[in-house]
């Protein structure tokens, strides 16, 4: 699955899952005209119906192609939202996937931290980033770290095995 149809399916996920809807307050507090109600990593996958289906986990399976990455629930009534990610990986990657995604990301000098920015829509407050595994990523604890309008949102620990 590539990034693009990654995208898509988790756009579709958001706007037809009912349970998102549904979501308890959770806030961290307001920061900067927004509160965080929710955050959640996990895995992005093609559920039986065609429909994808997000399923919040601590470990990724090192298997090309598998989704993964987090999602945000906000409340805010700001029309765009700036995020930032830090993402951490123990070794260098074969690849940060595509060379001009959406936004903008820098790559350190040693190959192990991509950080990413964008701002968007929050489209009914919610706003997220995907991955998907790919051929030469390495196994070990990767760490995202997600800041929303200049602030520390959420830090995100996983193991990919």
């Amino acid at each position: 699955m590539n990034r693009l149809r990654l995208l898509l399916s988790l756009i579709i996920f958001v706007v037809c899952c009912p349970a998102i809807a549904s979501l308890s307050d959770e806030s961290a507090g307001a920061h900067n005209g927004y509160e965080v109600i929710r955050a959640e990593f996990g895995l992005f996958n093609q559920g039986n119906s065609g429909k994808p289906v997000f399923l919040p986990v601590t470990v990724v399976p090192l298997t090309p192609n598998q989704g993964y990455g987090w999602v945000m629930f906000l409340r805010t009534a700001k029309k765009k939202i700036k995020w930032r990610e830090e993402f951490i990986l123990p070794a260098k990657p074969n690849t940060w996937g595509d060379p001009e995604p959406p936004g903008t990301r820098s790559v350190s000098t040693d190959g192990r931290t991509s950080v990413t920015e964008r701002e968007v829509s929050p489209d009914q407050g919610i706003i997220f980033n995907a991955w998907a595994v790919a051929p030469g990523d390495p196994r070990g604890r990767y760490v995202i770290r997600v800041f929303v309008e200049g602030s520390l949102a959420k830090v995100f620990e996983f193991d990919v095995k």
